[in-house]
């Protein structure tokens, strides 16, 4: 199962609104792909790059995982956290697109 959303542009979205999308996806059993946009979401930080990065190392099934946080206010210690799920696990593919890379 491939999952996308792009919330791109979305001034409203926050850290609630992310934990409120990784809870609802947690659902989906057998998540192989994952595409999450949160470009210019600036109410997002830390807090929810660290739920993103959360759910991407507790599902097992997932090789492939692409996040989109440029604009947002994820720091670089944040995108730190989001690119160190790849020591935790061996993904064909994770790719993350900040302002800092």
């Amino acid at each position: 199962i491939s999952f996308q959303i792009n919330l791109g542009g979305c001034k409203g979205v926050s850290d609630v609104g992310v934990s409120h999308v990784m809870a609802a996806i947690q659902t989906l059993q057998y998540l192989s792909r994952l595409h999450i946009s949160l470009q210019n979401c600036s109410k997002v930080t830390d807090v929810g790059g660290e739920k993103i990065g959360d759910f991407v190392r507790a599902r097992i099934s997932l090789n492939y995982v692409e996040v989109n946080v440029k604009g947002t206010g994820i720091s670089s210690g944040g995108v730190a956290n989001l690119e160190s799920v790849r020591n935790t696990r061996s993904f064909h593919q994770l790719k993350i697109k900040s302002r800092y890379m």
